[in-house]
């Protein structure tokens, strides 16, 4: 699909930086026209082109999804930097998007190619990349390598006080194996623990405050179009600690998934239960989503994980999942009805005409945040 990129002029001054260089002034007067434009390769870290591309109605938000992951399975799997590079520039030039410049910042930072790594993890910031502290912590590595020790350290510093908290990564990355040598290096340390209360827990909070809280009872929607999907925050997959799938499954073989930031339904002083959603990227507007509920202690450590909502596979009934406050979440088992014979014609364009209950289930969170299953009710067998 053809794009078009609107130049806007507005009745203020915007400030666009990147890379903790001073912000460059546009000066605009009152809004009179859009003027339709590409965005090209030598649009890729000019800040005012990326914002204003982002204005247009029209998306390309799943071929940039696809290509995106396909540059970060070159990129974590296959160790080819050049088809990484390529991926991902691709998926900016579709939808620009934080994940796509934080990754193309890696490859970048790979490949020695330090000053458009920084502009990437620029741009990265710009678009509120999460975690913050990952782009401050690259940026310590970045002037590292380059023995740049002042601004290495300021940037370590920044990291550490903004929650970075991986310090046994810190004391073995090789990135920053002659800045250890370095007073800079123990003097940034100091100062950035003396600055944070904890890194660990500030890492937490920042993966916790992305789940929206949501008034009951809840329901989980069967399917979300594109632009609902637009509405949801792409989970980053440096937070695989919390959500550990996306290593497990995804990075030994190839990287297909998305993760997507849904509800935070429940919490007592026990556990903090979060839903997110998990959609194949390559099968498009015809994906299944799953929703899965995992609880957590509030310093961040694993409780209990359960697929409660949705399907993984087009063949299987959907569970019509409804969340109540009693913290207990009735589930529907619902086979869909198509048009045409699945078995015959396949799911795509063949379209749902209806659907009956075939089943149902019940969780119940508990009290210490164990997600317990009822077992299913087959309704054809209770006949």
């Amino acid at each position: 699909m053809k794009k078009a990129i609107y130049l806007m002029t507005c009745s203020c001054a915007i400030l666009l930086g990147s890379c903790g260089d001073p912000a460059a002034i546009i000066n605009s007067t009152t809004e009179t026209e859009r003027i339709p434009v590409i965005l090209t390769e030598n649009d890729l870290f000019k800040g005012n082109m990326i914002l204003a591309f982002l204005e247009n109605e029209d998306k390309s938000v799943q071929e940039a999804n696809e290509l995106f992951l396909k540059g970060l399975n070159a990129y974590r799997n296959e160790k080819d930097l050049d088809s990484a590079d390529f991926y991902l520039r691709k998926s900016i030039l579709k939808e620009p998007s934080a994940k796509a410049y934080f990754e193309l910042g890696n490859v970048y930072m790979d490949e020695r190619e330090f000053s458009s790594a920084l502009l990437a993890f620029g741009v990265a910031e710009q678009l509120d990349y999460e975690p913050f502290s990952k782009i401050l912590y690259n940026k310590s590595c970045l002037y590292a390598l380059q023995e740049k020790n002042e601004m290495a350290g300021q940037y370590l510093e920044y990291a550490l006080q903004a929650g970075y908290n991986n310090l046994d990564h810190i004391s073995k990355d090789k990135d920053l194996e002659k800045f250890r040598d370095t007073y800079r290096y123990k003097q940034a340390i100091e100062k950035g623990l003396r600055g944070m209360s904890d890194a660990e827990n500030l890492f937490w909070l920042q993966f916790k405050k992305q789940f929206a809280v949501m008034g009951m009872p809840l329901e989980l929607k069967t399917s979300v179009n594109e632009k609902e999907l637009q509405g949801l925050k792409y989970i980053p997959y440096d937070y695989e600690k919390y959500i550990a799938e996306m290593r497990d499954e995804e990075f030994s073989r190839e990287v297909s998934k998305g993760f997507y930031y849904y509800a935070r339904p429940y919490e007592n002083e026990n556990f903090v239960a979060v839903v997110y959603i998990v959609k194949d990227e390559f099968m498009g507007e015809f994906a299944p989503l799953t929703y899965r509920m995992a609880t957590f202690t509030h310093e961040g450590k694993l409780i209990d994980k359960k697929e409660i909502g949705g399907r993984e596979n087009l063949s299987e009934p959907i569970w019509v999942a409804t969340l109540n406050k009693n913290m207990t979440i009735d589930v529907s088992l619902v086979e869909p009805i198509y048009e045409k014979d699945p078995d015959d014609y396949g799911y795509y364009e063949n379209p749902m005409t209806s659907s009956k209950v075939v089943g149902s289930t019940k969780f119940k969170v508990t009290k210490s945040g164990k997600i317990v299953q009822e077992e299913i009710k087959d309704l054809a067998s209770a006949n």
